[in-house]
């Protein structure tokens, strides 16, 4: 068993949480659209809870009458009180504290200057009403806490910052003024609650942007409404501005624990406990509690990997915690499509209610697999979580396939952490026979004739000849290294992979030109919104120039031709990076997909694959209907 700090009690008010973990709120998109929380929310809120966290922030409970109707909590609807008492009961269950997020959701979606200026008292009076109701309906159904959202820009936020606020009346002007629209919500719910029920504060430590609030300001507000908190959670950035993403999302590209040293600033003059979010995991959180920083650690992206991950870690499974790589894909499909709770990693999130638990078949199989790459992989561990007996054919000498390639910069090492973890426990386990430089054939299928088939061998790079073909000149992106590579490179293809190449190349010193026909606008497309920022950020800081709407015509000795509206010239470099995208291998899929009746294709050589998230889906959902 792990003794470590995380796993010593905290109180917080009249609440006493079992560790230091936090799960911070997050929109999962997993309600009915009329905000109850029916089975599919339940499914999946019972594996979070079961996994060993301290407390979970529900997040994004909406308290405004005029907003709806949407996937969310309704704190404000008497008759879906009931819905959420089965959430409180079945966090109790675990041992688990349980609170919410309150936010009006109208204003979350007004711009802040907007809000601020043009809200009328009686529109103030109404959101601070319906956020304070919200409160007394949460302690009405046994919750343990609530969140009141004020960092990230949002309204308490909004009314402070100065740069915003323009008001002449009592909710503008003075310190006071400003912070009086939260100071009458806090002073409300302490009213109507009394100390039943403990309250968070979600606070940016700093805004990131011009005219923003700073880590000095945010201390100054910490303070003022100090007696009305019981611990304050410390945060970043902005939503309003995509620029600031990742700042509020932090990357596979950015730092972790990027919070932490202002959670400390706060900690040093706040008699609260002191919760910080952003970039943390179960690995980090120690030294997080250690250096005196905060009191709490806040996740919620290494949750959605991996809902046990905190007790794996408290039972010595450290090896077994399956690692987020922080794609944001989690983030991008609830916040920024609106879609259901996805995450790349985990085939299972947002779709607990359907598949269930992955337990054993009466009916054992033995399953060939063809390839093991993300896909060939996750069919593999599933097809035994399932019972079957699988043998892993890979052609060449080391598992992992084209994510080998996609994990090698240095700045994926969460990406490296994942492709680990993944070969790992394929490799311990016994129900899996792995067979490396093995080339499978039609006869190699024939004699081990197996009950089931999948074919996950991936895809082939697409490499137009070009007079400069055969020479180091030309060389493909995943074959390209720092080494191989001279001073001046131009990367042909501005898809993500291109991109995050070029970054590579520019982190070791390289002058770096991007290359593509598509639009300047579509650069980073593919990708989640806040991780297409945050590379679009470090190109443009490392001095990456991309030149777009222009075609590669050829690539000689002297460097690489392009044409455009403004004619055909020569970009004169050392080397021309590939980076055009990937071929499914349907050919050797055509020649093998005949000879099992039971066979499945699945990964980038079908239909649904090009990235981790489609190769990993694709592989749990047929092996899992073995």
């Amino acid at each position: 068993m792990n003794n470590s700090v995380i796993f010593s009690q905290l109180k917080i008010g009249k609440m006493t949480v079992k560790n230091r973990l936090e799960c911070a709120p997050y929109g999962n998109a997993l309600f009915r659209m009329d905000g109850a929380a029916d089975n599919k929310q339940m499914m999946h809120f019972r594996n979070l809870v079961r996994g060993g966290v301290g407390m979970v922030t529900i997040g994004s409970a909406n308290c405004n009458l005029d907003y709806g109707p949407a996937p969310v909590p309704y704190m404000h609807n008497p008759f879906l009180l009931s819905s959420y008492k089965n959430m409180v009961e079945l966090a109790h269950q675990y041992d688990v504290r349980i609170g919410w997020e309150l936010i009006g959701a109208k204003e979350m979606f007004i711009p802040a200057e907007v809000l601020v200026n043009t809200y009328t008292v009686d529109d103030i009076h109404n959101y601070q009403k319906g956020i304070i109701e919200g409160a007394v309906n949460a302690l009405s159904i046994g919750s343990d806490y609530i969140m009141i959202h004020g960092g990230h820009g949002v309204v308490p936020a909004a009314f402070y910052r100065e740069s915003t606020n323009k008001r002449t009346d009592e909710y503008g002007g003075s310190f006071e003024n400003r912070t009086r629209i939260i100071r009458e919500i806090l002073e409300g719910i302490r009213e109507k609650v009394g100390d039943k029920l403990a309250i968070e504060y979600r606070i940016s430590g700093e805004e990131m942007q011009k005219d923003g609030l700073t880590v000095e300001d945010q201390i100054a507000f910490a303070k003022a409404i100090e007696d009305y908190v019981d611990i304050f959670n410390i945060s970043r950035g902005v939503l309003e501005n995509n620029e600031d993403l990742p700042y509020v999302f932090p990357t596979v590209y950015d730092k972790k624990m990027i919070n932490v040293e202002n959670a400390k600033k706060f900690k040093e003059v706040l008699s609260k406990p002191v919760s910080v979010v952003g970039g943390n995991n179960v690995f980090n959180a120690e030294e997080i509690i250690n250096s005196g920083a905060a009191d709490m650690v806040a996740m919620v992206r290494p949750f959605i990997a991996d809902p046990y991950c905190v007790e794996k870690f408290r039972r010595g499974q450290a090896d077994e915690i399956r690692p987020c790589i922080r794609c944001n894909n989690c983030i991008n499909q609830t916040h920024g499509k609106l879609h259901d709770l996805r995450c790349s990693v985990n085939p299972l999130i947002g779709r607990e209610e359907y598949f269930g638990r992955v337990e054993k078949k009466a009916d054992s199989k033995k399953v060939l697999i063809i390839g093991a790459g993300p896909a060939g992989l996750e069919a593999a561990r599933t097809a035994s979580l399932r019972g079957h007996k699988v043998i892993l054919i890979e052609k060449s000498s080391e598992l992992g396939g084209n994510f080998i390639r996609a994990a090698k910069e240095e700045f994926k090492k969460d990406l490296r952490n994942y492709l680990d973890w993944s070969i790992r426990t394929v490799c311990q386990d016994k129900n899996i026979e792995v067979r490396l430089n093995t080339e499978a054939d039609a006869s190699l299928i024939t004699k081990e004739n197996p009950d089931a088939l999948i074919i996950a061998v991936g895809s082939d790079p697409i490499i137009p000849k070009f007079s400069a073909t055969g020479t180091d000149k030309l060389q493909w992106v995943g074959e390209a290294t720092n080494d191989s590579l001279g001073e001046n490179v131009v990367v042909a293809g501005g898809g993500f992979t291109g991109l995050e190449a070029a970054y590579g190349y520019a982190l070791a010193g390289k002058k770096v030109t991007v290359v593509d026909m598509i639009d300047e606008s579509m650069l980073g497309n593919g990708a989640s919104v806040m991780n297409s920022t945050s590379l679009l950020q470090k190109l443009e800081a490392n001095k990456v120039t991309c030149i777009c709407n222009t075609k590669v015509v050829d690539v000689t000795s002297e460097g690489i031709k392009i044409s455009n509206k403004d004619g055909e010239k020569v970009l004169p470099c050392d080397n021309v990076v590939l980076s055009f995208g990937q071929r499914p291998k349907t050919a050797l899929v055509d020649e093998l997909k005949n000879i099992v009746p039971e066979t499945y294709v699945i990964g980038d050589c079908s239909s649904v694959g090009g990235t981790v998230w489609q190769a990993v889906r694709s592989g749990f959902e047929m092996a899992f209907e073995l």
